[in-house]
């Protein structure tokens, strides 16, 4: 719709500028989306290989754990009093890395970043459109 000048009138305006932000946020929803897909192969493969690779640090250490208490059993200790120190000194090594690896894990970089980012310009952008 025009005026009688062959501009467009101020509805055909607003109209036009409402299906620019309807495709802006369906655009902005597909980035979104697609980033939050990404992150979450990352976060799958990663978990993939921690787990294989755990079954085989896991044999590693049962066996270095029963070479520690031969050893000790080797220098004189009762084999209780070496089984007890051995899963001790483990299981206070064990909370330690636990801690700080939860420490470590956080939802923050699973945050899709990018996107948030270009939504608040793209708010902005709207705001300044609008006053």
């Amino acid at each position: 719709m025009t005026d009688l000048s062959g501009r467009p009138s101020t509805p055909s305006l607003i109209a036009d500028a409402m299906a620019h932000m309807a495709r802006l946020i369906e655009t902005e929803i597909r980035l979104v989306r697609t980033e939050l897909g990404e992150k979450l192969a990352e976060a799958i493969r990663a978990l993939a290989i921690i787990a294989a690779s755990s079954v085989l640090l896991l044999t590693a250490l049962v066996l270095f754990v029963l070479g520690v208490v031969h050893l000790l059993i080797y220098f004189g200790l009762q084999p209780f009093v070496a089984f007890f120190s051995v899963g001790l000194v483990s299981a206070v090594v064990g909370g330690l890395a636990v801690y700080f690896a939860v420490s470590h894990l956080s939802t923050s970089g699973l945050a899709p970043k990018r996107s948030i980012n270009q939504l608040g310009k793209d708010a902005q952008i709207i705001k300044e459109q609008v006053s």
